[in-house]
């Protein structure tokens, strides 16, 4: 699991992001929006309600899912920097993961997209048959770390993005845009590991070096986001896990009494 311990102490601008946790911006959002939930009933607890609001629920989603997709990329070993959480511009906006290897640079968007349907026709992309601007913006934020990492480096550094769903029921993929990939949690790691080598150590070096540096992201809000709190999402997860057992046990309380009801009507 991608470990977020000791990440709350590693603030200021200058320093390097590759201290920079996975999903920080993500758990920012989760905590500030779930330090506005009202806190749950005792009964609630006892019965296993949710401890996330309306408004907490899909930045946990989300959060879940970069870190899960973090833990998959360590699996490219050591030819491979991975970065997470890269602010790009002045608007606020981050790569999730800045994936750099021997096979280029690849800009990576996680979707969260539980048992969905995702569908890929050149540049079409839909969810659940409804059109999603996801190749768009996987485009833009490409475009723009490959502006800022050719400035910083001298070099000509092309980034593809890499749109990533976690957790779909499908994706079928046909004429795979040149500029953009589309793979699921389960395949980002090979999707990755198979492409042709494009790139010398020296280049990724140099490349990782310049993408570590919140410099090269003029404009970039490289301090991170307030409200993040490793400890505080790691309680929040636990929290969340208590909940879904108190849930099971209770709905499983529920099945065995519907059982003895049921034979002591039928079975007498």
């Amino acid at each position: 699991m991608t470990e977020l311990r000791g990440a709350n102490t590693a603030t200021g601008a200058a320093a390097s992001l590759r201290a920079r946790p996975a999903a920080a911006s993500v758990i920012a959002a989760c905590l500030n929006a779930q330090a506005e939930s009202r806190p749950r009933s005792v009964l609630g607890r006892a019965f296993g309600a949710s401890p996330l609001s309306e408004a907490s629920r899909q930045p946990y989603l989300d959060a879940l899912s970069e870190l899960h997709v973090a833990d998959e990329l360590e699996k490219l070993g050591s030819d491979w920097v991975i970065l997470h959480d890269v602010p790009v511009g002045e608007r606020g906006r981050v790569i999730d993961h800045l994936a750099i290897g021997p096979a280029g640079v690849f800009a990576l968007a996680v979707q969260h997209q539980q048992a969905a349907a995702v569908t890929v026709r050149g540049d079409a992309l839909a969810i659940n048959g409804v059109a999603r601007p996801h190749l768009a913006r996987s485009r833009d934020l490409a475009t723009e770390a490959a502006v800022n990492l050719t400035r910083a480096t001298g070099l000509n550094v092309p980034v593809r993005g890499l749109i990533v769903f976690v957790a779909p029921q499908s994706v079928s993929v046909r004429n795979e845009p040149d500029d953009v990939g589309i793979t699921s949690d389960r395949g980002v790691h090979k999707w990755l590991a198979d492409r042709e080598q494009t790139l010398s150590p020296t280049q990724v070096a140099m490349i990782a070096d310049a993408a570590a540096d919140p410099a090269t992201w003029r404009g970039a809000v490289s301090r991170r986001a307030p409200g993040f709190n490793a400890d505080a999402f790691d309680a929040l997860r636990v929290e969340v896990q208590r909940a879904w057992l108190a849930r099971g046990f209770w709905g499983t309380v529920l099945i065995a009494a519907a059982a003895v009801a049921a034979f002591r009507v039928f079975g007498a």
